[in-house]
């Protein structure tokens, strides 16, 4: 358990080892960007009757056949529909309907003449252009048929789909269920912030910029600090167990005499899966299972917990939500320096981007200040472990740090 293991084989073992939620029923207004958990079939004809595309008239295209601007043709106007109204009546031949956009077209009606093709003259409609069947209808059943699947089972849902689903006969739909997450900062160095900050304490930057994270992903979640205490640290992951699908630590990760956190892990019972891997930063990440829940042990160096979340912990927990495309797109950029690796290691860079006349143009943040080049960063390079390093000016592929509006969830 403590040979480091490729980050590859990491990341395929830690999908491997999770899958999505048990299905709960959504409104369709807060299931945006939720992933069905079945197919979906339309319950109603949309629309449910034969509907005017324009303002105009309701005729019959044949009354219409040889209409012009120099030999209009004169109908009776026999009534009137709106959008909304049950129904559109019925039309005999020689006899116009007006109709507004959305209206219900009267039975017997093929067409609708737009307006600006007719005049109203003492009770009749002279039509001074032709119709034919199906002009300006939207037919019933020509969005959705009743019976129709309309959604496939691990479809994303957009606004569009969304509406077409409502458009279907739906309010609620089936969505794998969201992962609640609990997030533990292990060290009695820590303090919460906004607490007075006493000597030789610092701030849990790493608790606020995981969960941070987790909001901007859309996850629920709880964070607290422990202190360095076996005893404290095993009562919290078994509290913390009750209530959340999955458990994040921040710090306490090593196996030092002070890094209790996977000790105390493995006192609960806990199936390790690894516990060490190569890739820089975040070689000290640990992950395992607790009651079939997954634990994801994060080092406690910002960079390192910040990258270890992002490369392993997010995408298991988006797997939990039934969401399998990667959390950020690749892109391909070039290095405006070199950047150096190890082969058999994946390294993982922060990065500025900027335009490029062809490609975006990276620069590679490496700031005395760690913590202000994390938050500097639009994109992490990617450096497979295969590499040794890249060469100033050479094109490779980072992630790009665009992430989804936290209301989309």
């Amino acid at each position: 358990m403590d040979t480091a293991i490729g980050f590859r084989e990491a990341l395929a073992l830690t999908l491997a080892r999770v899958s999505p939620l048990p299905a709960e029923e959504r409104p369709l207004v807060t299931a945006i960007g939720r992933s069905l958990a079945a197919e979906v079939f339309a319950r109603v004809d949309c629309p449910l009757l034969a509907t005017s595309r324009r303002d105009g008239y309701a005729v019959f295209s044949e009354d219409l056949r040889y209409a012009s601007p120099e030999q209009p043709v004169r109908l009776r106007l026999a009534g009137h529909s709106g959008a909304g109204d049950p129904h559109g009546g019925r039309i005999e031949r020689g006899q116009a309907h007006r109709v507004t956009t959305g209206a219900p077209l009267p039975e017997g009606a093929d067409a609708v003449l737009s307006e600006e093709y007719a005049v109203v003259e003492d009770g009749s409609v002279l039509c001074r252009n032709t119709a034919e069947p199906g002009r300006n209808v939207l037919p019933r059943g020509a969005d959705v048929r009743a019976g129709e699947r309309i959604a496939c089972k691990g479809a994303r849902l957009s606004p569009a789909l969304l509406g077409l689903i409502a458009a279907s006969g739906h309010a609620r739909v089936p969505v794998v269920g969201n992962p609640r997450v609990a997030v533990l900062a292990a060290g009695s160095e820590l303090a919460l912030p906004g607490e007075p900050l006493a000597e030789g304490k610092l701030y849990a930057s790493n608790l606020v910029q995981i969960t941070a994270w987790l909001s901007r992903f859309g996850f629920p979640s709880r964070s607290g600090v422990v202190p360095d205490r076996r005893a404290a640290i095993a009562a919290a992951l078994e509290q913390a167990l009750s209530r959340c699908d999955a458990l994040i630590t921040c710090g306490g990760a090593w196996g030092s005499e002070r890094d209790l956190t996977w000790r105390a892990a493995l006192e609960l019972g806990m199936e390790g899966v690894y516990h060490r891997v190569r890739m820089s930063p975040g070689k000290p990440v640990g992950f395992g299972l607790i009651a079939g829940k997954p634990l994801f042990l994060l080092p406690g160096g910002p960079a390192a917990n910040e990258t270890a979340f992002l490369a392993l912990a997010l995408p298991a927990l988006l797997r939990m939500r039934g969401d399998d495309l990667p959390a950020f797109a690749r892109i391909r950029v070039r290095l405006l320096e070199a950047v150096g690796g190890e082969r058999g290691w994946t390294r993982f860079v922060p990065v500025r981007l900027v335009a490029g006349e062809e490609t975006p143009l990276a620069f590679p943040l490496r700031g005395a200040s760690v913590l202000r080049s994390l938050a500097d960063k639009q994109g992490l390079l990617v450096l497979p472990e295969e590499r040794a390093g890249a060469a100033a000016g050479e094109i490779v592929g980072a992630d790009l740090l665009e992430v989804p509006d936290p209301h989309d969830r």
